[in-house]
């Protein structure tokens, strides 16, 4: 080897050497979906996206290195691997590192890693290399076998039809007509594919007119209004005779129907027909479509996670009875103040994002998050909601499912 190449070598070792001359422990590795914690104690779903979260604790640094972090994945334990690297970069500290929980919190302090939609089956994950940003040689892993295993199970999609519900606010001169915008389709879309334990959604949607016996002023927004309630059994029942008139020109019985409705004349309360106490795909929901006013909520809509709430109503789930919420005596919802997880439990919610809406990855930690079927703020989906909706989705499945499929 020439001088040239020898010094290009000892500078490459010497950067590292001087950047850090430490090693990294790898203190955990969290595949997750929607929530999950460190017991993989929540299902995985094949075929839903997946994140790799990787936690590190350097050690012995002498300065503060920027790294990303390789994978190695497999279906089998020593069966051929596939590669696959982190797509955010972090600081391993010298100092004041941040431990375990404290990554789990923030997405931007955890090594962040999407896998390839993944089938039925086990699926082992090897945190292979610690690769420092500028030049060098990797970190070493001070504990290389950190291999865990996960298993994907199979589970139905969501079969959803939206109605968006036009309608004319005839006190205006000249009368004006509304609708939702498609924003709010997409998002309420979007939501559920994140929040949901599904693979999927078998997604279609239409607008048509409410009907000439539903106008404005719609209600004052209170459940005992007899305005509202009024109005919305008759939005109710219009949703229910679509529904049938569909499914008996042989759209799947297993559909679920969701009304929107814009609140550009007022804000029309959400309700489902009924709580299905037993599996009833054709209990329909409606609920209302806006700009969201919500500080903690920055995506342009509050139809997303309002309407997860609606059909979570079509799927059994119950109120929790939390902030101004009257509990549901049949609910078992088990965290306090409506969280989505306990400190016992230990999950950590996670948003995959959406990248085709500008929605980027997000940490939600149980203390700050509530659950959708909660009346509180910061909303996202708990285990003990994720798994009612995953058993009764399945149990539709097998029950409705039409004779020639």
């Amino acid at each position: 080897m020439g001088v040239f190449g020898l010094d290009a070598t000892a500078s490459r070792r010497s950067i590292f050497s001087e950047a850090s001359g430490g090693t990294v422990q790898v203190a955990g590795v969290e595949v997750v979906q929607a929530i999950q914690n460190l017991a993989h104690d929540v299902r995985l779903i094949a075929q839903k996206r997946t994140v790799v979260r990787i936690y590190v604790k350097p050690n012995g640094l002498s300065r503060n290195v920027r790294v990303r972090a390789e994978i190695a994945i497999s279906s089998t334990r020593g069966g051929p691997e596939k590669y696959i690297v982190s797509r955010n970069i972090v600081s391993l500290r010298s100092s004041d590192h941040p431990d375990l929980e404290a990554q789990r919190r923030d997405e931007d302090q955890s090594l962040n890693i999407e896998l390839p939609l993944q089938q039925v089956g086990a699926l082992h994950v090897r945190v292979k290399r610690i690769i420092p940003v500028a030049m060098g040689d990797d970190v070493p892993i001070s504990n290389p076998d950190n291999a865990i295993e996960v298993n994907f199970e199979a589970a139905p999609p969501l079969r959803i039809r939206v109605v968006g519900l036009r309608y004319t606010d005839n006190r205006l001169n000249p009368p004006v007509s509304f609708a939702p915008d498609a924003l709010h389709f997409d998002l309420l879309r979007s939501y559920l594919t994140r929040t949901y334990p599904v693979p999927e959604l078998e997604w279609s949607q239409i607008v048509v007119p409410i009907g000439s016996n539903v106008e404005p002023p719609f209600s004052d927004g209170t459940p005992n209004d007899p305005l509202w309630q009024t109005l919305a059994a008759r939005v109710l029942l219009r949703l229910q005779l679509i529904r049938q008139a569909d499914v008996n020109a042989g759209r799947d019985p297993r559909t679920h129907y969701y009304g929107l409705i814009a609140d550009d004349s007022g804000f029309f309360r959400g309700r489902a027909t009924q709580v299905a106490a037993s599996p009833d795909p054709a209990t329909v929901a409606m609920g209302p479509a806006g700009r969201s006013g919500f500080s903690w909520d920055d995506d342009g809509s509050y139809a997303d996670w309002y309407g997860a709430h609606e059909l979570g109503h079509t799927l059994g789930c119950r109120h929790p009875g939390h902030c101004n919420q009257d509990r549901d005596p049949l609910s078992s919802f088990p965290y306090e103040n409506g969280r989505i997880s306990d400190a016992a439990e230990g999950c950590v919610g996670f948003d995959t994002g959406d990248p085709d809406l500008g929605l980027p990855m997000r940490a939600l930690p149980h203390p700050d998050n509530s659950d959708f079927m909660t009346y509180c703020e910061n909303q996202w989906v708990s285990r003990h909601t994720y798994d009612e909706i995953f058993d009764r989705l399945h149990l539709e499945d097998a029950q409705f499912a039409p004779a020639n499929v």
